[in-house]
Parts: C-alpha cells; sequence; structure tokens
C-alpha cells in the first residue's frame, strides 16, 4: 500500500486506530507518517482518556549535554531526545509529563519532555536566607533545592486544574510552593523542619519530616499557610529511614525505605555508600490516625525517587510487575560524590531486590536518575 494510500484513509478510522494504542511512543510514531494522521494525534485532550504511558527513568550522567536520555525498563529501551533547556540542570520527575529543572544561573522551570514546553517558575534568588550564596551557583543547583514535587490542583476560584510546584528547600529542608508565572516562592510555615516529601491529596497538602511524621497543611495560596501533626510514625521505625507519601486507591500511604550505611567500598569509585535493604508501606487510616503495613500491593506498583511519589495499576501497563516498588538513588550529594547507584525493584511478595538499570550512565555528581511519565501536553 502506498503512502498515498495512508494518507486518504477517513478521519474516523485513523481515529478508531489511535484510540486502539496504549503506549505514547506509538502515538508519536502514528502522528509522523503523514499530515493527514498527524492531524488526528494533535487532538491530545482527546486521546490522553486512551494513552496509558509508561513512566522512563530520565539518566542524568549525560546532564551538561543536549541530548538526554531515557530509559524504558518495562521495553528495556533508551530513548535519547533533544532538550538544549534541560542541559545542565538539576532535575526532579513527575506523573504529570512535567520536569523540574534548576539551571546553573538559578533560574527554574517546568520542562515537558516531548513537547519541550517550558513554564517559568520564581528563580533560586527569590530566596534570601544564609543557605543562598550567589556566589556559588554549582553548589546552589546541586544542593539547594532537595526535592521538587508537581501537583494538580483546582479550586472554585480556578476553572480548570493547574499546575503548581512544591519544592523542599535550604539547610533546614522547608517547604514552598510556586504556581507557573509567580515571581517569588511562597513558604509554607510548617511545625517541622526537615521535610523529606510531600502530597497534594484530596485537596490537601501532607508533608513527612526525615522521622515520620506526617503533616497536614490546612490551605495554600495564603501568605503563611500552617501545618498541624496529622500522623505519627508507625512503630518500630527509625529515623535513619526515608520517607515517601503517596495516594494508592484514594488512600493516603507512607512508604519507608530502609537504608545500609555499609562501610565496603562501592564498584566504583567516589559514589556513596547508602543502599536500600528493605521497604515497607503502610496505609493510613483517617479515623484513627493510625498505621497498617501492608504484605503486598496486589495489582499495583510504587515508584519513588528523586520525583512525586506516585502509584499505578500494573495490569493496564505492559510490563509493569504488580506488588512491586520501583526506586531510584535519591540521596543528595553536595560533596561531588557520584549518585545513582541505589537503584531497584523491590518484590514485596518475595522480598528481594532486582536490578533495575545496569548502564553506568546513571551516575552523576549533579543529579540522580529521575521518574518522568511521558504526557503530550
Amino acid at each position: 500500500m502506498s503512502l498515498n494510500s495512508f494518507s486518504g484513509l477517513h478521519e474516523d478510522i485513523l481515529r478508531l486506530i489511535a484510540e486502539k494504542i496504549d503506549l505514547i511512543v506509538d502515538f508519536i510514531r502514528v502522528g509522523a507518517v503523514c499530515k493527514s494522521w498527524r492531524s488526528v494525534t494533535l487532538d491530545k485532550r482527546h486521546f490522553s482518556l486512551f494513552l496509558k504511558p509508561l513512566p522512563w527513568l530520565m539518566l542524568t550522567a549525560n546532564d551538561g549535554e543536549e541530548i538526554r536520555s531515557f530509559f524504558s525498563p518495562f521495553e528495556n529501551k533508551i530513548y535519547r531526545l533533544n532538550l538544549p533547556k534541560a542541559s545542565g540542570c538539576h532535575c526532579w520527575g513527575s506523573p504529570f509529563g512535567w520536569v523540574v529543572t534548576v539551571a546553573f544561573d538559578h533560574k527554574v522551570h517546568m520542562l515537558n519532555p516531548l513537547s519541550r514546553a517550558s513554564l517559568p517558575l520564581p528563580p533560586l534568588s527569590a530566596f534570601n536566607d544564609r543557605y543562598f550564596d550567589a556566589k556559588s551557583p554549582g553548589k546552589n543547583r546541586m544542593s539547594y533545592i532537595t526535592k521538587a514535587v508537581v501537583a494538580k490542583v483546582s479550586s472554585s476560584s480556578i476553572a480548570e486544574e493547574q499546575f503548581l510546584v512544591l519544592i523542599i528547600y535550604g539547610g533546614c529542608n522547608s517547604l514552598a510552593f510556586a504556581r507557573p508565572g509567580d515571581e517569588t516562592w511562597t513558604p509554607m510555615l510548617c511545625h517541622t523542619k526537615t521535610v523529606f516529601d510531600a502530597l497534594y491529596f484530596n485537596g490537601q497538602f501532607y508533608a513527612v519530616n526525615s522521622w515520620g511524621f506526617v503533616h497536614l497543611c490546612d490551605t495554600y495560596g495564603l501568605p503563611s499557610s500552617q501545618s498541624t501533626i496529622f500522623a505519627r510514625p508507625p512503630p518500630n521505625v527509625k529515623g535513619v529511614d526515608r520517607f515517601y507519601i503517596l495516594e494508592l486507591q484514594g488512600e493516603l500511604h507512607l512508604v519507608v525505605r530502609v537504608l545500609d550505611f555499609g562501610t565496603d567500598m562501592p564498584a566504583i569509585e567516589f559514589q556513596h555508600l547508602l543502599k536500600t535493604k528493605l521497604i515497607e508501606v503502610y496505609k493510613c487510616d483517617f479515623c484513627t490516625r493510625k498505621w497498617e503495613k501492608l504484605q503486598n500491593l496486589g495489582d499495583h506498583a510504587i515508584f519513588i525517587g528523586s520525583n512525586n511519589s506516585f502509584s499505578l495499576k500494573a495490569s493496564d501497563y505492559p510490563g509493569c510487575k504488580p506488588s512491586c516498588i520501583y526506586f531510584t538513588d535519591d540521596h543528595n550529594e553536595a560533596s561531588g560524590r557520584l549518585v545513582g547507584h541505589d537503584m531497584g525493584i523491590f518484590n514485596m511478595d518475595t522480598v528481594e531486590i532486582e536490578r533495575l538499570y545496569e548502564g553506568h550512565d546513571s551516575l552523576s555528581r549533579y543529579s540522580p536518575p529521575v521518574w518522568i511519565t511521558p504526557h503530550l501536553l
């Protein structure tokens, strides 16, 4: 069949073909066939109902280059995208198609790797505290923001859902937020410091600190948002563990990542020595605000690391392993060691860890690999 025959297909037939596609990569390929096929795929809002984009691992070893590499563990394949706006940036991923980038010049953006759309956020220079050093842009890029979380929010005053970004920043790991286009970051005056992860859930913001206490931030958009202790950590949980909060099946969950502070030299010189040895998941009872330890995740998988903590239904995504936790290295390294080696897939049924990615191009001195779920926005 000639190309002219393909281009002559009726639009209704093309839409039926496009609606049968699950993977976003195949959807992009359909749009590349010819002009008429691409015109159908431009209706992104319609096809977002059918597409099930698989999370990619954004590798950071080549973060000083314009061509950035993304690894799909479900296809065991590397994709390379031309992203000059991500060159030399510290990056944090999200399940909404956006990557938050911090550049050497202190500028902060939300970047969509597929569409290359870029939305400005307030620069780091908007902060005026003793932890920000305008004379050390490299240090600020590496360690001033320890985590950025993208949230999709809506309210009665907003006609449709919009994005905002929560950041954990400064020497005390404080919390602040901004919307694209804002000129300054709005601090959230929590009763805790050392925030480790944050989540927008059921119209509220939650933050977990480095001891496992979950705080509820009452509102957003006010100059001095407050927080209260929502839940104490599960029993027998240690302060040296790492904590993540996420939504799974409409309920609040806490993930506890137990690290081994080993003394053996790593396989590659200048790596840090921390290694994940166990991961536990707890579900919150909103009535008692107590935690129930889960033995497995059923038909779900969890993704944690230097990105939004999120879950998905494994059977909806070809190749995704149920009852597994996909984790990446999120060690915050300010002294120049390599980060990126503590990655794997933790199986809650077998309590075993398998390798996630074998390539050494996951190692970086700037930022670890991050999970990004690609979307055509």
